[in-house]
């Protein structure tokens, strides 16, 4: 509603300033031509604002600010000089005077297109300066939202560690440990404080290398064979060009653990689990057990990891569920 009522009043005002230009306020009945003069500048307005709106589809400001400029200063000045020129050849139409409509108006017309262009021009340039503050605006208030979204996925990454069912079995685990063996519960102690150090300290980052990233998938390794012994099995193989790529906080983690998670444990079904690369994608891959009853999920997971590559790189995680459970991160150089 506010543009359009700008584009009101200052279409009506610049058609009564053109009236007073090119010199009618010797005719008679000036006031409705003054009235009249203003109505044919709304319309203009109207008519040269779908014009921008229209190039503005099609030519960028940023990419084309020279080319998008010259075409909006031409394009309105044609269009306002051929709708007052029809309009000012009516008027000598009305008062049976077309057939000298040039030699009458000759001086008209030259003040006219001079006016036109001049108005054209300053135009252009204030709508401009306007749609780039607009423009700025409008990418300050997107960054701002999908900063917000990111925190939001982080958080709920955050949540997935801290959860009262993970601490649960951790103390469970030192305190049998505890009594068999003192130095291997103290390892553990140690390791789930690094753990939750590089939580606190990386879960606000929107992203850390891979080698900072296996650095915790390291420690939470160590806790899960101290829990389950020799029933998981990790292995990583990366080139050392793969260690120095993106990836956001807690990503390979979190496939681990929804492979812990997913399937059951023994001594005759062991949990493989590898991370390796294929040139393109980081592949985290394990082998499928049986699966476990009454799963406890926050359902994060893959919908948490695929939203932050999403957002953060603007790329797609591929997930492949056949024999072997397959989820496919991209290298982000």
């Amino acid at each position: 509603m506010k543009k359009y009522l700008t584009i009101i009043l200052v279409g009506f005002l610049l058609g009564m300033l053109t009236y007073g230009f090119l010199g009618f306020a010797q005719e008679e009945d000036n006031t409705k031509l003054l009235w009249l003069s203003g109505l044919l500048g709304v319309i203009i307005a109207y008519i040269n604002t779908i014009f921008n709106e229209l190039f503005n589809k099609f030519i960028s400001w940023k990419k084309y600010t020279g080319f998008r400029l010259l075409t909006g200063v031409l394009s309105n000045t044609i269009i306002s000089f051929l709708l007052i020129s029809i309009v000012l050849y009516g008027y000598t139409f009305v008062k049976d005077t077309p057939n000298s409509f040039i030699e009458d108006y000759s001086e008209i017309i030259l003040k006219l297109i001079i006016l036109m262009f001049f108005m054209a021009l300053v135009y252009n340039v204030i709508y401009f300066a306007i749609h780039s503050y607009y423009q700025y605006a409008k990418g300050q208030i997107i960054a701002l939202q999908l900063e917000r979204k990111q925190t939001e996925l982080q958080l709920r990454a955050l949540k997935s560690q801290l959860s009262p069912h993970f601490l649960f079995n951790s103390m469970n685990t030192i305190s049998s440990l505890v009594f068999s063996d003192v130095q291997k519960a103290e390892s553990f102690i140690r390791e789930l404080a690094k753990s939750y150090q590089y939580i606190l300290n990386k879960y606000e980052s929107k992203w850390l290398t891979v080698e900072e990233e296996l650095q915790f998938v390291n420690s939470y390794h160590f806790l899960l064979q101290t829990r389950f012994n020799d029933r998981i099995n990790l292995e990583i193989v990366l080139p050392d060009w793969v260690l120095k790529s993106k990836i956001p906080p807690l990503a390979l983690q979190m496939l681990i653990e929804n492979a812990v998670k997913h399937n059951q444990m023994t001594s005759s079904q062991i949990l493989k689990i590898s991370i390796t690369c294929d040139n393109s994608d980081i592949c985290v891959t394990n082998n499928k057990t049986a699966r476990p009853e009454g799963i406890d999920s926050f359902k994060i997971g893959l919908g948490n990891i695929r939203s932050r590559y999403e957002l953060i790189f603007n790329r797609a995680i591929t997930v492949v569920d056949d024999e072997r459970f397959t989820v496919k991160l991209p290298v982000i150089i």
